[in-house]
């Protein structure tokens, strides 16, 4: 396996933890406002994990799969900013490291 190939599966792995936590955020939270954006974003997550394996060279889904983080850390870090946690956090440290390994996968298309 090629390190491009590792780095790729690193960083689908990372979107999917991500988006499977924000999905189980309601069961330690509840549901309400601040979990509704979070399971919005699990969900656009998950999905950018799956298609970013099954379509490695396409640009559109590239540019989605670090846009969107960059968006998720920071909404998340203005609206939790008064109920942050240890979970949280951990979830807020993961998407730099998204980001940094898609920009340069983006980079190797």
């Amino acid at each position: 396996m090629e390190t491009n190939d590792k780095i790729n599966l690193l960083s689908v792995l990372l979107l999917l933890l991500t988006g499977i936590l924000h999905l189980i955020s309601p069961l330690i939270y509840g549901t309400k406002f601040d979990t509704t954006g979070l399971i919005i974003f699990g969900i656009i997550y998950t999905l950018l994990g799956i298609l970013v394996q099954i379509k490695k060279e396409n640009k559109i889904i590239g540019i989605l799969s670090f846009i969107c983080p960059i968006i998720g850390v920071i909404l998340g870090t203005i609206v939790l900013f008064p109920v942050l946690d240890a979970f949280l956090l951990f979830l807020l440290l993961l998407d730099p490291i998204i980001i940094i390994l898609r920009i340069y996968m983006y980079k190797q298309l």
